[in-house]
């Protein structure tokens, strides 16, 4: 743990599956443990790291792992016995073809260079009210990371289908052109129904209706003109007239769907 330093990546194995990821916050500390059971041999003091966690969308088996990978080395740091077992052990350090197949397949390999910083607990101000977190009950999108993957390969940057920009993928969104609230299980897994849609404002340009593809690839003005400020305006106005490069004929029947549900949900709430 003394070893982990901010931004080092770290996979989470429980239950024969890599179930998670976090990003290391800020070199391990010594201190009580986050839960306090006196009946527990983990109550004592002892090392914190601090980690920012994200669970997989689709864990991956110890098995899907190839048994080369786990194999490829012998040695007491190494997390995987000879017979490709993992080790009844708490934190080691991975490298090599190893940590390529797997960041890869969790999709980090394009991010793992972007992670946002996080403030450390002693240098936080407390200006605001806090009386701790709530638990909620979410649900997350199976499909996310797998399209991603597909949309964005290995690169660490890529451009914008709407407005042209070349961005950190970090920055770009997986955006579905038919609504994904409309599409089946089968829609869900097809690429062609994605693009890239950066957050500077075209993903939220195109998902609320502000901005629309045409039947021959052109960015038009969309139905909804509802609020509008000049600030917003000057923003949709760079985007008119340009190509949408994910456009072509086969996604055609997906941009038509966008342009009818967002006529829709103008009339229905009374936004143009």
């Amino acid at each position: 743990m003394l070893e982990a330093q901010p931004g080092d990546i770290v996979l989470h194995y429980s239950g024969g599956e890599v179930r998670a990821w976090s990003s290391v916050l800020e070199s391990a500390y010594d201190g009580a443990p986050s839960f306090e059971d006196p009946t527990t041999r983990w109550s004592s003091d002892g090392r914190v790291l601090r980690v920012d966690i994200e669970v997989l969308d689709v864990p991956i088996a110890r098995d899907e792992i190839p048994f080369d990978l786990r194999v490829s080395e012998d040695s007491t740091r190494w997390p995987f016995r000879t017979d490709g077992a993992l080790k009844q052990s708490y934190l080691h350090e991975v490298d090599g073809a190893l940590a390529e197949w797997l960041l890869d397949r969790t999709g980090l390999s394009n991010d793992v260079a972007q992670n946002r910083s996080w403030p450390r607990d002693r240098d936080t101000r407390p200006e605001l009210p806090y009386s701790g977190d709530r638990p909620v009950v979410s649900y997350q999108r199976g499909e996310q990371s797998s399209l991603r993957r597909a949309l964005f390969g290995h690169r660490l940057v890529d451009v914008c289908a709407l407005c042209g920009r070349e961005l950190p993928v970090a920055m770009l969104i997986a955006a579905h052109i038919k609504r994904r609230a409309d599409t089946s299980n089968a829609e869900r897994r097809r690429t062609d129904n994605v693009m890239p849609a950066c957050v500077l404002g075209c993903d939220d340009l195109f998902e609320l209706g502000y901005v629309t593809v045409s039947k021959t690839g052109i960015i038009e003005a969309g139905p909804r003109r509802h609020p509008m400020t000049s600030a917003l305006e000057r923003v949709v106005d760079g985007l008119l007239g340009r190509t949408c490069s994910f456009w072509d004929e086969s996604r055609e029947r997906y941009f038509a769907h966008h342009r009818r549900f967002q006529r829709g949900e103008v009339d229905r709430y009374e936004l143009s």
